[in-house]
C-alpha cells in the first residue's frame, strides 16, 4: 500500500468496525464507518486515502487531505508543543511537523509552506519546511509570460522566494511601494525571465515584450534596477533601439517613466545613467 496517498481499493468485507478493503497495490486496510455515515457493498471499487492512525496502524478514509505525500502545501498551524507543530491538512488527525524540520518559531494560526513525506525511520507521515531539496529544477516545460500560482516560502528585505505551481521555485525582487508579503501568502504571478543557471525571475503583473512587465508600468524599470544592483547605464544618451531592446518600450515612454520615478524620489538621474535612492 502507498501510505500518504490515494489508493484504489475493493470492499472485501463489512464488519461492525467498518469496511475492510483490499488495496490494488497489495495489503488490507480498515475504512472505519457504518451505514449511518456511508454505505458500501462488497466488491465495490473506490479510491481511499491511506495514512497511519494514532497507534501507527494503516487506516483508510474517504476524506481528502489538502495534499498527499510527495507534494507541497500551504498549511495552518493548529497546535505547538514540546515535540513540534501539528498542521491542519483536512483530516481528523493533524499532520506532524517536527522541530528539526522547522525553519523558525511557529505559533498557532501561522501559515507554513511544507513538503509532505514518509519518515524513513518511523514510517509516519510528516511535514518539513526544508523544502529546497524537493524542488524541481528542470524548468524546460515553462515559458516566459506564463501565468503561474505562487506561494511565498522565504521573505527577505530584498526579495521573496516562491513555490511556482507547487513544483518549482522562483524569485520576486522587491521594489519600493510593493505590498508586504508574508510566508504562506498565495497569489497568481508571471514568469518574467530565466537566469543563465535556469532560475526563474517572477513578476506579479502580466509580462509583455521579451518577458518584461507591461511598458506602461514603472515597476518594469524598478524591478530591472533592483536586479542590476541599483544602477543602470541608460538615459538621454541611449539610442532608442537599445531602450526598446532592454526595456520593451519606446524611448519616449522610458523617459516619461524615469521622470515620474525621479519626482517620486525613487531614483537619481545622472549623465552615466540612473540609480535607486
Amino acid at each position: 500500500m502507498e501510505i500518504g496517498k490515494f489508493n484504489r481499493a475493493r470492499v472485501e468485507s463489512v464488519t461492525p468496525q467498518g469496511y475492510y478493503l483490499e488495496l490494488e497495490t497489495g495489503g488490507r486496510v480498515l475504512l472505519p464507518g457504518n451505514k449511518h455515515q456511508f454505505e458500501l457493498e462488497e466488491g465495490e471499487i473506490l479510491d481511499v486515502f491511506v495514512y497511519m492512525d494514532s497507534e501507527d496502524r494503516p487506516i483508510a478514509t474517504l476524506d481528502k487531505p489538502y495534499a498527499q505525500a510527495g507534494e507541497f502545501a500551504v498549511l495552518t498551524v493548529k497546535e505547538v508543543n514540546r515535540i513540534g507543530a501539528f498542521l491542519d491538512w483536512g483530516l481528523n488527525k493533524d499532520l506532524f511537523l517536527p522541530y528539526k524540520q522547522q525553519l523558525g518559531d511557529l505559533q498557532r494560526g501561522d501559515k507554513c509552506v511544507v513538503y509532505i513525506l514518509v519518515d524513513e525511520k518511523s514510517g509516519r507521515l510528516v511535514a518539513t519546511e526544508k523544502i529546497k531539496s524537493f524542488l524541481d529544477l528542470d524548468t524546460s516545460e515553462l515559458h516566459i509570460g506564463q501565468r503561474v500560482q505562487l506561494a511565498a516560502y522565504e521573505v527577505t528585505q530584498d526579495y521573496v522566494d516562491f513555490l511556482v505551481d507547487y513544483r518549482y521555485t522562483g524569485r520576486l525582487m522587491l521594489t519600493r511601494g510593493m505590498q508586504r508579503i508574508y510566508i504562506g501568502d498565495t497569489m497568481p504571478g508571471f514568469i518574467q525571465r530565466f537566469t543563465s543557471d535556469g532560475k526563474i525571475t517572477l513578476n506579479l503583473t502580466p509580462v509583455g515584450y521579451k518577458g518584461l512587465m507591461k511598458s506602461d508600468s514603472p515597476d518594469a524599470i524598478m524591478q530591472k534596477l533592483a536586479e542590476a544592483g541599483g544602477f543602470l547605464p541608460y538615459g538621454d544618451h541611449t539610442d532608442p533601439d537599445t531602450i526598446r531592446e532592454e526595456f520593451g518600450m519606446s524611448k519616449k515612454t522610458f523617459k516619461k517613466i524615469l521622470g515620474t520615478l525621479f519626482r517620486e524620489g525613487k531614483i537619481d538621474l545622472g549623465d552615466d545613467g540612473f540609480r535607486a535612492v
